[in-house]
């Protein structure tokens, strides 16, 4: 009896004390008391090598069944030409499913390319984790300069945090420098060349609701020569330190981790800070897209704090850029769902009213207008658009009107388990071609 007595005493004890460790661990887990900290930091990288093991046992690394591609049996590839006296002259700059970029004339001629493998511009310690499958990554976007210079940003599709650097090459696609950093998606400059990119990395304190890991996002600035990184500051902490700190409270993380999904930064121009009458916003200050939540910032970042914050009509916006009307170009990838002809629509809006000026959506079965991530407009000198339809493979240049002007679909085709697929395009710019000075060269 004695020995039955005993073996109790010390179940029940064993219990209490598991009982008192649950205990100790919430509160530890609630005051951020040790050892909760180490814990969450251990769990987020434990998170980090899970994510990468799931890749590695799903077909989530390979390219066909990603967003790079999509079904498709059409014909039309390359240019076509259907009003060539409205088109806006010019060449364009095109970056699609590939760490690759084209420069081509009006009927689709390659006039110059860049094309560098990831490994052959980073190293294998340049990253926590290598990525190991090259052909899911690709140029989001890509900005030429006179000299023939280009810079080019890495985003690893299926793989988060998807951000992967920047490079600059020169015009012969050798490496000039690389930024190694967890850049995605956008840039923007300022007047002496710095570069503002987004990067991301993993959170490990909690923020409102919003529990660690999770992608946090950051602003950076790089030196436009050199490609070291001068400054950088926390979207979140600027977020929180403003007046709109509540939105932690109703966002929640996707199952990637991620909270707001960043796609686009831009440097607010001194004639669209006089004309676009957003309280507190001035040249200098930056608009930030968060996709996610469907909303769109400005961020002062010598303050770091957020001074205005807009969700509106759109829904998982890309690419905003500045007019200098006071409006904004907005790619709306989602605005018109159920829509019979595409759920995306190119919007010029105001941002304060949210009153629309211009806009162009699909029209009917021929004319279908859909992409439901990335997507990217440029509002051109003739008052034309140039639009990236993404998730389709196709630029158009739209008038004014709705004439479509131009067209251009990726020629890249490949087939998989018997389906037709086409490759998507990331952006497009068209450039003066006496802008570009090598060229002559």
């Amino acid at each position: 009896m004695s020995s039955l007595l005993h073996k109790l005493y010390i179940a029940t004890l064993i219990c209490c004390l598991l009982f008192l460790a649950f205990i100790y661990g919430v509160v530890s887990a609630i005051f951020h008391l040790a050892p909760a900290p180490d814990i969450r930091i251990h769990a987020v990288n434990a998170y980090g090598h899970l994510a990468y093991l799931y890749e590695d046992l799903t077909d989530t690394k390979n390219q066909y069944t990603s967003t790079m591609w999509f079904e498709d049996a059409s014909e039309p590839a390359g240019a076509i030409i259907h009003n060539a006296a409205a088109m806006q002259p010019g060449l364009t700059l095109v970056s699609k499913n590939a760490t690759a970029a084209v420069l081509m004339d009006s009927l689709g001629n390659i006039l110059h390319q860049w094309q560098c493998d990831f490994a052959s511009a980073f190293d294998e310690d340049d990253f926590a984790a290598f990525p190991q499958q090259p052909d899911m990554l690709h140029w989001h976007r890509t900005h030429l300069y006179p000299n023939g210079d280009l810079l080019a940003n890495h985003d690893y599709v299926n793989h988060y945090p998807y951000g992967y650097g920047l490079v600059k090459l020169d015009k012969n696609s050798q490496v000039i420098w690389k930024y190694t950093g967890t850049a995605h998606h956008d840039f923007d400059f300022d007047d002496q060349g710095n570069i503002y990119t987004l990067v991301q990395e993993i959170g490990t304190t909690p923020i409102g609701k919003i529990q660690p890991p999770y992608i946090e996002d950051f602003a950076v600035v790089i030196d436009g020569v050199t490609g070291q990184e001068k400054r950088r500051f926390s979207i979140f902490r600027a977020l929180k330190n403003s007046p709109y700190r509540s939105v932690f409270d109703r966002w929640q993380t996707t199952r990637h981790s991620e909270v707001t999904h960043t796609n686009a930064i831009r440097l607010i121009p001194p004639d669209w800070a006089a004309a676009a009458h957003i309280p507190r916003a001035k040249a200098g200050d930056l608009l930030i897209s968060l996709r996610n939540p469907n909303a769109l910032i400005i961020v002062d970042p010598i303050e770091q704090q957020v001074i205005w914050y807009g969700e509106g009509i759109w829904k998982q916006q890309h690419d905003p850029d500045f007019l200098p009307n006071g409006r904004l170009l907005l790619f709306d990838n989602q605005g018109l769902r159920g829509h019979p002809f595409g759920q995306s629509r190119v919007l010029e809006i105001d941002l304060f009213t949210h009153e629309i000026y211009w806009e162009y959506k699909g029209t009917s079965a021929d004319q279908i207008f859909d992409s439901w991530i990335r997507g990217a407009q440029q509002r051109l000198p003739n008052g034309n658009t140039l639009i990236t339809e993404s998730q389709r493979g196709r630029l158009l240049e739209v008038t004014p009107t709705g004439e479509i002007a131009w067209e251009y679909y990726n020629p890249d085709r490949a087939e998989y388990q018997g389906k037709p697929l086409r490759g998507m395009m990331t952006q497009a710019q068209r450039i003066p071609q006496d802008a570009l000075s090598f060229l002559e060269n």
